[in-house]
């Protein structure tokens, strides 16, 4: 039977009513990346979420960034090479400080916004990250875009691979996502995150922006803890995989 891997970017609440929308988003998906320090978070953050994630057995792993709060990790920063790496190095250092006292392992790296993209297509910053991954644990898999520089180069490397794709972003016809200032870079109507949900599982296509169709394999889907309506499209996500005889389960 086929199945896919839900994911969600959690540990990125700032008070108590969107730490209850996260402890509740873990109910319905496989796996979490969890913030760890470069846009947000700390050590209590990422135990609030990681220790739930243990006891519903949800695959976890640290989701550093650009160390800028101010644009929540979304925006171009000038950094150098030297202090990039030494940004994520210590965020990833304090994942593992809470995963060493919940004796819970990680099992991914997940990049997270502007990174994520800048590293999926420029060489420096994909070794930079793939050479960071390495010093930690090379049994830890990468996730990142399908179709991307950094899939290649990690392969190359030796380290495993999990293509991802979003429920709800929009796609450029290069594969890439939509630049979330531009109009529709979001997908907020809940038929859409559906269909496309189901179109990429199912099928292994998307339609794109200008509504080309395009292969679209992924291992692993998306969805950002932070949208508006992000419960209520789990719940129907997982009722329509059920309905196709899907299996929800990490990869």
């Amino acid at each position: 039977m086929k199945s896919i891997d839900i994911n969600a970017d959690l540990g990125e609440f700032r008070n108590r009513n969107q730490l209850n929308n996260e402890l509740n988003i873990l109910k319905h998906v496989s796996s979490c990346s969890i913030a760890c320090g470069g846009h947000i978070g700390d050590f209590e953050s990422i135990q609030s979420i990681m220790m739930p994630c243990k006891d519903l057995n949800i695959s976890t792993g640290p989701h550093p960034s650009y160390p800028d709060k101010t644009g929540f990790g979304r925006k171009e920063i000038n950094i150098n090479s030297d202090k990039l790496e030494k940004s994520i190095t210590e965020q990833i250092e304090l994942f593992f400080k809470v995963s060493k006292k919940l004796s819970y392992k990680p099992d991914h790296v997940k990049l997270h916004g502007r990174l994520y993209n800048d590293a999926a297509k420029k060489e420096h910053l994909a070794n930079l990250f793939l050479k960071i991954v390495s010093s930690f644990d090379n049994d830890l898999s990468v996730i990142g875009p399908t179709n991307s520089l950094l899939e290649t180069l990690t392969i190359k490397k030796g380290l495993r691979f999990i293509p991802e794709a979003f429920i709800d972003r929009a796609y450029n016809d290069d594969y890439s996502l939509v630049d979330r200032t531009k109009e529709d870079a979001l997908l907020t109507s809940l038929d859409k995150k559906i269909n496309q949900t189901r179109d990429i599982v199912i099928n292994e296509e998307v339609t794109t922006i200008t509504g080309k169709r395009i292969k679209m394999k992924a291992e692993t889907l998306c969805i950002h803890g932070d949208n508006a309506g992000t419960l209520n499209t789990l719940k129907e996500i997982n009722d329509m995989l059920i309905q196709e005889k899907i299996i929800i389960k990490s990869s």
